[in-house]
Order: C-alpha cells, then sequence, then structure tokens
C-alpha cells in the first residue's frame, strides 16, 4: 500500500509505548493502532445508525427495557448471564 509522509504530535507515554514495541517501526505500530481505531469508530458509527432506525421502527427503549438490559449486561460482565432475563 502506498505510504504518505504525516507529522503527528503524541503524548510522551503514547510516544513511549510506541517505541517500546519491539520488533517494528513506530509508524508500523501507529498504522495498525488507527487502522484498528477507524475500524472500531466506523462499527460504533453503524450501530449507533441500526439503533436510531430501530428506534424510529418500535419507538424508543422503555425505562424498565434499558434497566433489564442494564442488568443483563452486567450479568454477562459477571458471567452469569443464565440468571438474568430481559422480560
Amino acid at each position: 500500500m502506498t505510504k504518505r509522509r504525516v507529522t503527528l504530535s503524541l503524548d510522551q507515554d503514547v510516544a513511549e509505548a510506541l517505541e517500546a514495541v519491539s520488533g517494528r517501526s513506530m509508524s508500523a505500530v501507529a498504522n495498525d493502532a488507527l487502522r484498528d481505531a477507524l475500524a472500531a469508530e466506523a462499527h460504533r458509527v453503524a450501530l449507533r445508525e441500526w439503533l436510531d432506525e430501530l428506534d424510529e421502527k418500535y419507538g424508543a427503549p422503555s425505562p424498565e427495557q434499558f434497566a433489564a438490559a442494564d442488568a443483563l449486561l452486567e450479568a454477562v460482565q459477571r458471567g452469569d448471564a443464565g440468571g438474568t432475563s430481559a422480560a
């Protein structure tokens, strides 16, 4: 892929972390990290658009539905997803 030279100002700790990755150039590590961050942001944008479509089609979730979703998420994070129902 064609490369383009750019100048970035980074926080000291970020620059040091990039330099600490052994066996790879700072540019390669930064390029991969930025590519991952851009992909994650594109995914978040698509998810927000999909959620907006669902809200438009079905209406926004009620406070009770939000509470059930929060409880389910907490259970999943604890590794106990089977013990909570999202009614």
